[in-house]
C-alpha cells in the first residue's frame, strides 16, 4: 500500500484536503497524514520540517509514501524532513509537485485501488489534466487510448447521477474495477478512457444522462462488466432521488427535442401455418419458396432505389447487403434440403435457417455484428409475407406522432411519413442497428433501449422526447 501526507502552510486548508479526501478512502485503504501550519498562535501560517518527519514516520508501515505540497518554502520543509528520517524510511518517499487538492485526490484514488508508487505519482501529477482540457489548455489531453472498440466485450449504461460522475462516484468506479485482469477502456461518444484512472474518468466529463460503455478484453473481462453493472446500478454509490414528473431513460441516436403525442405500434408480422408436405409436394413447395425469394428480391431493389432517392446512396446500400444475404445459394440449399429431407413446408424451411443465421449474430461480441440480427429477421418476415401471399402494410400515421414500439424493421424506418414522426422511442433495438443508421440519416430523433416504454405509454398521451439525453418524460 501506499500512503500519503499532506504538507501546506494553513492546517485549516490541510483538514479541507483531508476532508475531500476521505470522501474517496476506504478504512481499510492508504492512510493520510498532516503536516500543517506552526505551533505559533500569534503566526500559524508555515510549515515545520519536524512536523513533516513525524507525519511520514506515522504512515511508514507502508511500501511508498508519497508527499504533496502547497508553496515553496513546504518543498524546503520536506527536503529537510527526509534528511531527519531513517535512511530506510527516507527511501519510500516522493516528493510529489502536484497541485495540492487535485493531486492529493488522484493520489488518494490510486492508493486506494492498490497502485504502485510509480502510479500513484503519475496520477496526482496529471491530476490537472482534466481542468485544462476543458478550458482548452491541454492540446490533445483527450485523445483516444487503448483498445480498438470492435475487440472485447461491454456494457453500457445510462448515468443517473444528478451530478454525473463527478469526483466520488468516479473514485467508487476506479476503485472497482482496479483489482481485475483485463483490458478496460470507459467510452462516451467515441472517446475512450481508463477507467482506472480519477484523471482519465474527469477528462471524460461524463454528465447526467450521458451513455457510457465499459469495453472489457482478458482473463476476468466478464467479472470486470458484472462489477461494473452492479455498480453502476447503485449509481456509483450515491442516492439518485426519483424525478417529479416520471421518466424513462435510454440511449440516443440523433440528438433533439420533440413534444408531441404518442402512438403505439407493433412490427407487422405474418400469421404462418407451418405443416408438414406429403412427398409429393416436395418439388411445388420448393418452387414457392423459389418465388417468394425472387418477390424478396425485388422488394429490396425498389427499397434501395426508394433509400437512395430519399437519403442517399451509402443508406441504400443496406439493402443491397440484404439482397446478398438472401441471395446466398448456401442458405438456399439448406432450405430446399430441410423441404426434400424432413418434408417441410417452405415457411418453416427458410424459417429455421435464417434464425439459425440470426442465432450466429446474437452470439457475436462485437455490437455491431450482433445488431445484424434484425437484418435477418427482417429478411424472414418480408419472404414469409410472400410465401402467404400478403403484403407488409406501412405504419399508419394520421397526425405527428412520437412512435413507441418494442422494435422497428429497417425497411419499416425507410417506409416512414418524415413528416409525421417527431420521433421513434424503441424499448429494445440497438444504437448501430440499421433501423438506427437509417433514422438518423432521415433526421428522426430516435432513443433505444428505453425498457417499460410500451407498458408506461398510452397511444396519445403528451410526452416530451429529449433524445439528446436518451429521456422520454411522461405526462401524468
Amino acid at each position: 500500500m501506499i500512503n500519503i501526507v499532506v504538507v501546506s502552510h494553513s492546517a485549516q486548508l490541510a483538514r479541507g484536503v483531508q476532508e475531500l479526501a476521505q470522501q474517496m478512502m476506504r478504512a481499510d485503504g492508504c492512510q493520510l497524514a498532516l503536516a500543517a501550519g506552526v505551533d505559533d498562535e500569534e503566526h500559524p501560517i508555515g510549515t515545520d520540517a519536524v512536523k513533516v518527519m513525524d507525519a511520514i514516520n506515522s504512515v511508514a508501515q507502508c511500501d511508498g509514501i508519497v508527499v504533496l505540497m502547497d508553496l515553496g518554502s513546504a518543498l524546503l520543509s520536506a527536503e529537510t524532513a527526509l534528511e531527519l528520517l531513517e535512511p530506510a524510511v527516507a527511501a519510500k518517499v516522493k516528493l510529489c509537485s502536484a497541485p495540492l487538492v487535485e493531486g492529493t485526490l488522484a493520489a488518494v484514488v490510486a492508493a486506494n485501488a492498490g497502485a504502485p508508487l510509480a502510479q500513484v505519482l503519475a496520477e496526482a501529477q496529471g491530476a490537472l489534466q482534466a481542468k485544462q482540457a476543458q478550458l482548452g489548455e491541454a492540446p490533445g489531453a483527450e485523445e483516444n487510448v487503448g483498445l480498438p472498440l470492435t475487440e472485447g466485450k461491454s456494457v453500457s449504461w445510462l448515468v443517473q447521477n444528478p451530478h454525473g460522475l463527478h469526483a466520488r462516484p468516479a473514485a467508487r468506479l476506479a476503485e472497482t474495477l482496479a483489482p481485475f485482469d483485463a483490458e478496460l477502456l470507459l467510452e462516451k461518444n467515441g472517446q475512450c478512457v481508463n477507467p482506472r484512472s480519477l484523471n482519465q474518468l474527469a477528462l471524460l466529463q461524463v454528465r447526467h444522462g450521458d451513455t457510457i460503455r465499459l469495453i472489457a478484453n482478458g482473463t476476468q473481462a466478464d467479472q470486470a462488466l458484472a462489477a461494473f453493472k452492479a455498480l453502476a446500478e447503485q449509481h456509483f454509490g450515491e442516492t439518485v432521488s426519483a424525478q417529479q414528473q416520471p421518466s424513462l431513460h435510454g440511449m440516443p441516436v440523433a440528438e433533439s427535442v420533440s413534444t408531441g403525442p404518442v402512438l403505439q405500434a407493433a412490427s407487422f408480422w405474418p400469421a404462418v401455418a407451418e405443416k408438414l408436405i406429403g412427398a409429393d409436394d416436395v418439388i411445388n413447395e420448393q418452387q414457392r419458396l423459389r418465388e417468394a425469394l425472387q418477390h424478396t428480391l425485388s422488394d429490396l431493389n425498389k427499397l434501395a432505389e426508394r433509400t437512395a432517392t430519399l437519403i442517399g446512396k451509402p443508406q441504400a446500400g443496406i439493402f443491397g447487403a440484404h439482397s446478398m444475404l438472401l441471395d446466398d445459394p448456401d442458405l438456399q440449399q439448406q432450405a430446399y434440403a430441410r423441404i426434400a429431407q424432413r418434408l417441410y413446408c417452405a415457411e418453416r424451411a427458410w424459417r429455421e435457417v435464417l434464425e439459425a443465421v440470426a442465432d450466429d449474430y446474437l452470439a457475436l461480441d462485437d455490437a455491431y455484428l450482433r445488431a445484424r440480427e434484425l437484418d435477418v429477421r427482417d429478411l424472414l418476415r418480408r419472404t414469409l409475407c410472400h410465401l402467404q401471399q400478403q403484403t407488409i402494410p406501412p405504419i399508419a400515421l394520421a397526425e405527428p406522432v412520437i412512435l413507441v414500439m418494442d422494435e422497428i424493421m429497417p425497411s419499416d424506418v425507410v417506409m416512414l411519413d418524415r413528416r409525421m414522426v417527431l420521433g421513434i422511442c424503441l424499448s429494445g433495438g440497438s444504437v448501430v442497428s440499421h433501423s438506427a443508421i437509417l433514422a438518423k440519416a432521415m433526421g428522426i430523433p430516435m432513443v433505444v433501449g428505453l425498457s417499460g416504454c410500451m407498458e408506461k405509454t398510452h397511444s396519445g398521451q403528451k410526452v416530451m422526447l429529449d433524445a439528446a439525453r436518451g429521456v422520454l418524460q411522461l405526462s401524468h
